[in-house]
C-alpha cells in the first residue's frame, strides 16, 4: 500500500458522504474501501422500502468491516420529522416537526417522539439523526428554517433542542444540533447563496447563540455548522462560519464545546458558489471542524480527500489538526456504535409494532398542535352537508432547498398542499369539491363556484412568501364577505396571521396528512384545537 493510500484511508475517516440508489454502487464502494470515508449520509432517494432499508444500511457496515475499518460507519440521515422527513410513510409513521411540537406545547411529547423517531431509525441501523434544530426563527420570511424550527423564543428553542436531544440518546442515536451559529434571521437560503448576517457578537448572543450555548451545557455530541457569513464578528470576515476559525473559536472557546462540529453539506452554494467545495473542505478542517459533509458528487468526494491529502503532505494543515479530529470522532463512535450491534440484522416483525406506536404518539401530538388563531363566531363547526368549495395552491409554492436535498429527481415545485386533503375533508363532507389554483387568479367557472359555495376552506402554504397565494387568498376573502370562510396555514404559520379579513384561521405547521386530518376534525367540530402559535402574534384590530 502506497503512502497516498494510507493517507486517503486516514483522511477519509474525517469525511461524510451521500451516494445515489438504494443498493451499494460502484461510488459508495470505492468511498468506503478505498478511501475509507468514516460516515455516510442517507437521503430519501436511498429509501425504497423497509427491507431494502434495513439490508442497504447492514451492507455498508459489512464492506467498512471487510474494507478494514476499525469501527463502523457512522450512518446519518435528516429525520428532523415534519417538514423534513426523509423516511416516510409507508416505511415509518410520520412524525410532527419542531415547530408543531412547540405548538402543541409539551416537552414531554418533544422527548417521547424524539426517542420514538431514535428507534425507528436504529432499526434500519441508522446512528446518527442530524437533528435537533437550533435555529430561533426570528425572520418570518425565512427561506430554509421556518417550521423547522421550535419558534422565534431563544428559550423554547433551547428547551426543545435538549427534549429532542435527550430522545435520540436514550434510543441510541447520536443527537446533532444544527445550524451554528444560528440560521434563523435570514431571507437567504444557503442552499442556493451565502446568506450575510449583520449581527454584532452581543446580537448574537442575546438570540442565535442562546439554544448552542444551551445545548453544549447539557453535553450535546455533535454541532453542524452554517454557511453563512458574520461580518460584524470580531476579525470582519466574509466566510461562512462552517470556513470560520473566528466562528470555531466561539463555539470551541467561549462555548466550550468538546465533540464533534460537521459541515452542513459543501455542495450547498453558501460555500460551492463561493470558495469551491473542494477547497472549502480544506478550509473547514484548517478552521477547526472534524467531519466534513459532501452528500451528492463522487468526483467532487475523492477530490475533496485528495485535496486535504495533498494540504496534509505540503505542510498546508498539520498532522496535530487532524489527529485531533480523528480522535473526537472515534471517541463517539466508541460511545455509541459497535461492530456486534452494527452487524446484527434486526427482525422485521419489530417495525410494525413501533410504527403503531408512533402513530398513536403523532395523532394525539398533531390534535395538540392545531391552532386556531381566530374563529367567526358561529362558524364552527362546519355543516357535514353544506355545499362546500376547497381551495388549494398547485405548483410553484416556495419551499427551502433541504426539504428535497437528495431526492431522487432534482428538486422541483411540485404541488404541495396534497391533493388527498380534499378526501381528508370528504370523510366529513361528501360534497366537497376540489379547487387547485396555480397562479393569482380562478377561471370563471371556478370563481361562480366560490361565490356559491355555502362554506369555503382555503389552504395556502407560505403565502407570505408567495404572492400569487397571498393575492388569491385576500380576494377569496373579499368576495366572500362574511359568507363561511376557513383558511388553513399548512406550513410557516405566517400566512394571513395579522389579517383580520380570514375571520377563522388556523395553523397546522406543516403540509402533512396527518397535521391536516387534525385541522379537519377541529372545523369539523370532532375535536377543539390545543395548540398555541409558538411565534410573535400581535392580534389585528377588528
Amino acid at each position: 500500500m502506497t503512502v497516498l493510500d494510507e493517507r486517503r484511508k486516514t483522511v477519509g475517516q474525517l469525511f461524510a458522504v451521500g451516494f445515489h440508489g438504494t443498493e451499494l454502487d460502484d461510488n459508495i464502494r470505492s468511498l468506503v474501501c478505498d478511501y475509507h470515508v468514516g460516515a455516510v449520509v442517507l437521503f430519501k432517494r436511498n429509501v425504497r422500502d423497509a427491507a431494502q432499508l434495513r439490508a442497504l444500511c447492514l451492507s455498508l457496515q459489512q464492506l467498512a468491516k471487510e474494507a478494514g475499518h476499525g469501527q463502523p460507519l457512522f450512518v446519518g440521515i435528516d429525520q428532523e420529522n415534519g417538514l423534513v422527513t426523509r423516511i416516510s410513510p409507508p416505511v415509518a409513521s410520520q412524525m410532527p416537526g419542531p415547530m408543531a411540537l412547540a405548538a402543541a406545547g409539551s416537552l414531554a411529547s418533544v422527548r417521547a417522539v424524539a426517542e420514538a423517531t431514535g428507534s425507528m431509525l436504529r432499526h434500519f441501523g441508522i446512528n446518527i439523526n442530524y437533528a435537533p434544530v437550533g435555529d430561533v426563527n426570528s425572520e418570518p420570511l425565512n427561506p430554509v428554517i421556518g417550521v423547522r424550527s421550535p419558534g422565534d423564543d431563544p428559550v423554547r428553542v433551547s428547551q426543545s433542542a435538549a427534549a429532542c436531544a435527550a430522545g435520540l440518546r436514550a434510543s441510541g442515536v447520536v443527537p446533532c444540533i444544527k445550524h451554528f451559529p444560528g440560521h434563523g434571521d435570514t431571507r437567504v437560503d444557503s442552499h442556493y447563496g451565502l446568506p450575510v448576517i449583520r449581527k454584532s457578537r452581543q446580537a448574537l448572543e442575546a438570540t442565535e447563540l442562546v439554544p448552542f450555548r444551551h445545548a453544549v451545557a447539557h453535553a450535546i455530541e455533535m454541532v453542524m455548522t452554517a454557511h453563512i457569513s458574520l461580518p460584524e464578528l470580531e476579525g470582519g470576515s466574509d466566510l461562512p462560519a462552517t470556513l470560520s476559525p473566528e466562528a470555531m473559536e466561539i463555539l470551541r472557546d467561549d462555548l466550550e464545546f468538546q465533540g464533534v462540529v460537521m459541515t452542513d453539506c459543501m455542495e450547498m452554494d453558501g460555500v460551492r458558489a463561493t470558495y469551491g467545495t473542494v477547497e472549502g473542505s480544506l478550509m473547514a478542517l484548517q478552521a477547526g471542524v472534524d467531519n466534513v459533509m459532501i452528500c451528492h458528487t463522487f468526483q467532487v468526494q475523492t477530490a475533496a480527500i485528495d485535496r486535504v491529502c495533498q494540504a496534509l503532505e505540503h505542510g498546508e494543515i498539520s498532522p496535530q489538526r487532524i489527529e485531533a479530529s480523528l480522535r473526537r470522532l472515534s471517541e463517539l463512535k466508541s460511545r455509541f456504535i459497535s461492530w456486534d450491534d452494527a452487524l446484527q440484522p434486526q427482525a422485521p416483525e419489530g417495525l410494525s409494532a413501533m410504527n403503531k406506536g408512533s402513530e398513536e404518539l403523532a395523532k394525539q401530538v398533531y390534535r395538540d398542535a392545531t391552532t386556531l388563531v381566530r374563529s367567526q363566531a358561529g362558524l364552527l363547526p362546519l355543516s357535514r352537508t353544506a355545499k362546500t368549495v376547497f381551495i388549494s395552491p398547485g405548483p410553484n409554492v416556495p419551499l427551502g432547498g433541504a426539504v428535497h436535498s437528495g431526492d431522487v429527481a432534482p428538486p422541483t415545485r411540485v404541488p404541495w398542499v396534497s391533493g388527498s386533503f380534499g378526501d381528508v375533508l370528504r370523510a366529513h363532507n361528501p360534497t366537497v369539491v376540489d379547487i387547485r389554483f396555480v397562479d393569482s387568479t380562478l377561471s370563471e367557472d371556478e370563481w361562480r363556484q366560490v361565490d356559491k359555495a355555502e362554506v369555503v376552506i382555503l389552504a395556502t402554504r407560505n403565502a407570505r412568501e408567495s404572492q400569487y397565494q397571498a393575492q388569491l387568498g385576500m380576494e377569496v376573502a373579499r368576495r366572500r364577505g362574511e359568507a363561511p370562510l376557513a383558511t388553513v396555514a399548512t406550513c410557516n404559520p405566517y400566512d394571513f396571521l395579522e389579517c383580520p379579513d380570514m375571520r377563522t384561521y388556523l395553523a397546522i405547521y406543516e403540509p402533512t396528512v396527518e397535521a391536516f386530518s387534525a385541522a379537519a376534525h377541529v372545523l369539523y367540530g370532532k375535536v377543539s384545537a390545543g395548540g398555541k402559535l409558538p411565534v410573535s402574534y400581535i392580534p389585528p384590530r377588528k
